[in-house]
């Protein structure tokens, strides 16, 4: 009876041993996803056609690039994901805009956007919010050409995307091709 469940303990590791690339491999797949940017609104960060590897297991936080499901309507197109940067998470405020630089306040502390290259960083809608609990609130790095946030500012979320509706947080971006 000792040598059958050694046998049988040995051919249960086998068979684990086999199966662990194909388990690892699942949840790999399973925890990334890749997607297209269909426009400029990330624009100097992400342009049309570049592509994104996004994490669907990591939580977002201030400053991160995030895909999202459009459940707001921002887009108006029925089933859109968009692709924003992360400016406040649940309880910090967030408010355009400083006063002679147009930068964006996060908790009263401007916000260093090397990337916002407009003249009003923060954009030419006045807010302030405080981000709910299990919320973002994101904004397009093109604050001119963004649907973002700022489009929710009168519905009773005041804008905020829902953690739930957050798909991923974006890892890695290939450029599209030239030409």
């Amino acid at each position: 009876m000792r040598l059958g469940r050694s046998r049988r303990m040995r051919a249960g590791l086998a068979l684990a041993a086999a199966l662990l690339p194909f388990t690892l491999g699942a949840v790999v797949v399973l925890s990334i996803g890749v997607a297209r940017v269909e426009n400029d609104s990330m624009s100097p960060t992400l342009t049309t056609g570049d592509v994104l590897v996004f994490d669907r297991v990591a939580d977002p936080a201030r400053g991160d690039i995030v895909i999202f499901a459009d459940t707001a309507g921002w887009s108006e197109q029925p089933g859109a994901v968009l692709v924003k940067r992360v400016v406040g998470v649940a309880g910090d405020r967030v408010a355009c805009c400083e006063v002679g630089t147009g930068r964006l306040l996060v908790d009263g502390v401007p916000l260093d956007e090397p990337y916002e290259s407009g003249d009003r960083p923060g954009g030419v809608i006045p807010f302030e919010v405080i981000v709910p609990e299990g919320a973002v609130w994101v904004m397009g790095d093109n604050r001119g050409a963004s649907r973002d946030s700022r489009a929710g500012l009168q519905s009773a979320g005041r804008g905020a995307v829902p953690v739930e509706d957050v798909l991923g947080v974006v890892r890695f971006t290939w450029p599209a091709r030239a030409g």
